[in-house]
């Protein structure tokens, strides 16, 4: 048992070493340090007869083999230093049946690249190419793939069933039956690490989890995974055509109505046609408040909600191809750093969508309930995309630099009060 705990130590610090990555490179020693400091091997307990016996008796048995050099506390048969032989280091992997790192990286990557072969979906390759590269050059693999490869195997399931998808909707029980044959097994065991990785390599959701915290429902429907279907309210006197026949919002009042998700994809069109303007509101209590004390006959009122789903993306764009040319088109949300960056994903869809209430006007008449900014943040927005000439946020963020605060958007409803 003791000579097992040693070994794995010492391959332990070896495989954390540039003797593994850069072979010939380090002329440093792999070593235990023993004895009076028991970090490296806490469990030589030297002041334990019986159990500094069987280590002292091992580190020996292990010299003896060459597999070790051991070094003793002068004139006390106490171990100081435990040395692994670098010209024995298969021998010692052999020993202790480990497999050694070159080989479990190049095993690792083969299996990825062969699942992998027909994936398309851009994150997914990313994260392919990386490791891929990082085990076949430098002999890394991720922690989840060094105790058992049973959730590298459940990842990669997960991401051919996900790119199968091509980007169409479905829900996270549907998924989860798709590629466990277990409607839970996802939830249960694949989760999390699938997240964690999508946050890293795809760019878009990475944007949004830096831009607000997101929680693992939101991220799941930024992918097209959803929990349970998303609810997209709107307010406004419009008619929605579907498949399954017509939708009338006159009748939903003053309220509007909620679109689950799963609908979308069967809107065939909007009849938008006695608009004059669409608002979309990010937050949802400014919604409800404008709807019922402001918005106009003439309005369709959509709330925006924050991040942007590949579904509400899709209701968006229904939206937008169908307003007339001469509706104005706005949009109304924090005045901050997130706020500018969501008007800029909006405009990606609605290209003539203008800033409402997020003027540097605004900033004047609000500051004294703005949230109190770091220069590391002032800073942030200086260097952004956002302040430069022409932008429609250059004014608001003047502003925001000589107060020294941002606005949000529940600023406007208690200054009315």
């Amino acid at each position: 048992m003791s000579k097992t705990i040693i070994i794995n130590r010492l391959l332990e610090k070896y495989e954390n070493s540039k003797h593994l990555s850069d072979p010939g490179v380090s002329n440093r020693r792999v070593m235990l340090r023993v004895g009076s400091s028991k970090k490296e091997l806490p469990e030589y307990e030297y002041e334990n007869a019986s159990i500094r016996d069987s280590f002292n008796e091992s580190a020996r048995s292990l010299e003896q083999a060459e597999l070790i050099s051991a070094e003793w506390v002068k004139g006390r048969p106490v171990l100081s230093c435990i040395v692994l032989n670098l010209d024995r280091v298969m021998d010692c992997y052999r020993l202790v049946g480990r497999t050694h790192p070159k080989d479990l990286a190049l095993q690792i990557a083969s299996m990825i690249e062969t699942q992998l072969t027909d994936v398309t979906t851009a994150w997914i390759l990313s994260w392919k190419d990386v490791i891929c590269s990082e085990a076949r050059q430098e002999y890394k693999i991720p922690a989840y793939c060094k105790k058992n490869l049973l959730l590298l195997k459940d990842l990669l399931q997960g991401f051919v069933g996900y790119d199968s998808l091509h980007g169409d909707p479905i829900t996270m029980r549907a998924f989860s039956s798709k590629c466990y044959h277990d409607t839970k097994y996802f939830e249960r065991n694949v989760r999390d690490m699938f997240l964690r990785i999508a946050q890293k390599f795809d760019s878009g959701l990475a944007q949004a989890c830096e831009h607000e915290e997101l929680s693992v429902r939101d991220q799941l429907a930024y992918l097209g995974i959803y929990a349970r279907p998303e609810l997209y309210e709107l307010s406004g006197e419009i008619s929605i055509h579907t498949a399954a026949g017509l939708i009338d919002l006159h009748a939903a009042g003053a309220y509007g109505l909620a679109l689950p998700s799963t609908s979308v994809d069967s809107i065939t069109f909007f009849d938008l046609l006695n608009i004059n303007r669409v608002i979309f509101i990010e937050n949802k209590t400014n919604y409800d408040e404008y709807i019922l004390s402001e918005r106009q006959p003439s309005d369709l009122v959509v709330y925006h909600g924050g991040f942007l789903s590949p579904q509400k993306k899709t209701l968006f764009g229904k939206i937008a191809s169908a307003m007339p040319e001469a509706c104005k088109c706005f949009f109304w949300a924090d005045i901050d750093l997130g706020g500018f960056q969501m008007y800029s994903q909006l405009q990606k869809i609605i290209p003539k969508v203008m800033p409402m209430r997020m003027s540097g006007n605004d900033v004047i008449r609000h500051h004294h309930n703005g949230l109190l900014r770091q220069s590391s943040y002032l800073d942030t927005l200086v260097k952004s995309p956002y302040y430069i000439d022409g932008s429609p946020f250059k004014d608001a963020i003047d502003r925001i630099l000589e107060y020294g605060v941002t606005i949000e958007q529940e600023s406007f409803l208690s200054d009315e009060k």
